[in-house]
């Protein structure tokens, strides 16, 4: 049922307050791609300085991998809240949710092929056959969406070594052509499953209890998590990037081991904030760009396509890495400040409330309730 606005102090701020941050890590990384020339090709280029490849490191240890599998882990989570509300009917509602969620997804790749909401839609319902599995057995899933990518890519690697020149060159050409999806793919699998089961246990109903029992885990995993990332940054800029190569599998192990930590370690810190009554007011406003997450990720692209990436022809240049987080700055903040405006007003965002409405095939009411109407 449709639930009323985010207010502070609501069971469901932390969920919402986790969205938004993570939409705007997103917003990040997705620049880096949306700009022409992108942040790679400029850095690569001439005009370069240290700052733009500070920049794109920042941007690359920071946020690449880690935003979407928060993504992912939540969606997991959502999934979990999901069961609990229909019950008996959750697998076909779940099939007919993510068909819709996966039309979307095609309808955004024909503006932008970076395109995650397909891929969800589709290991949304793999995690069907999952649902009612233990959390040791999700926990497993977890672990083994982590380091399959590793282990696949390191068995590639000590095969390819077995192969004559023209095979392994086939080969090689391959595998740096799909290992960034099929990585995306396992990471976001992992991160569902592992959702799935937190959000069964209620894992972060309660924000300072899951502080609390975590905050030991926190500074091992900022130190593995920001060893790892700060490490792979020189590797992606390598040619060995996706490559059959020992650089190549070393990219893959760092990610692995490097990716969940740092993105535990965002959960964490996120959470500690909103497990303080002085910040729940202040995290409002990033909460209802959380609540109208798909609305916010489409405009997104549609912005990152549709102007931004057209902005570098222009007399100014190209949009650089430093420039380019000033303007993913500027352009969340109008975010959050559109999101506040309209979920003032309305119940959904445009995009969510058309999903719930193919979903139950009925039309939600839109519009807050007034007191007194």
């Amino acid at each position: 049922m449709p639930h009323a606005p985010t207010a502070p102090g609501d069971r469901l701020l932390q969920l919402d307050v986790l969205r938004g941050l993570a939409l705007f890590g997103v917003l990040l990384e997705n620049l880096q791609h949306f700009v022409v020339p992108s942040y790679a090709a400029f850095a690569a280029g001439p005009a370069a300085t240290a700052l733009d490849h500070a920049a794109l490191g920042a941007v690359r240890a920071l946020c690449d991998n880690k935003v979407y599998a928060i993504f992912a882990f939540l969606f997991g989570y959502g999934v979990a809240l999901q069961m609990r509300r229909v019950d008996s009917s959750f697998v076909g509602l779940q099939i007919w949710r993510m068909a819709i969620l996966f039309l979307i997804g095609v309808a955004h790749m024909l503006l932008w092929d970076g395109d995650i909401l397909t891929t969800y839609a589709l290991l949304g319902v793999l995690l069907l056959p999952l649902r009612n599995r233990s959390n040791g057995v999700l926990g497993g899933v977890a672990i083994g969406g982590l380091v399959a990518p590793s282990l696949v890519f390191v068995g590639l690697v000590t095969w390819a070594g077995t192969l004559d020149l023209a095979v392994r060159n086939a080969l090689a050409e391959s595998v740096a052509a799909h290992t960034y999806s099929l990585r995306q793919s396992a990471f976001a699998f992992g991160a569902i499953a592992l959702g799935l089961a937190a959000g069964r246990s209620g894992a972060l109903s309660d924000p300072a209890r899951f502080v609390a029992r975590t905050r030991r885990a926190l500074l091992p995993a900022l130190l593995v998590g920001g060893v790892c990332n700060i490490a792979a940054v020189p590797l992606l800029r390598s040619p060995g990037q996706g490559s059959l190569s020992g650089s190549g599998a070393a990219i893959e192990i760092l990610l692995a081991v490097g990716t969940p930590a740092l993105a535990f370690a965002y959960i964490h810190l996120a959470l500690a904030l909103c497990a303080r009554p002085s910040w729940s007011a202040r995290l409002g406003p990033i909460a209802d760009v959380g609540r109208a997450t798909l609305t916010n990720y489409l405009l997104q692209s549609a912005i990152g396509v549709g102007v931004l990436a057209h902005t570098g022809l222009g007399p100014l240049g190209p949009i650089t890495p430093p420039a380019g987080i000033v303007v993913a700055v500027a352009l969340f903040a109008a975010q959050v400040a559109a999101s506040r405006w309209w979920l003032a007003r309305f119940r959904f965002g445009p995009v969510e409330w058309l999903w719930r409405a193919a979903t139950y095939a009925t039309l939600p009411p839109m519009r807050v309730a007034r007191p007194g109407s």
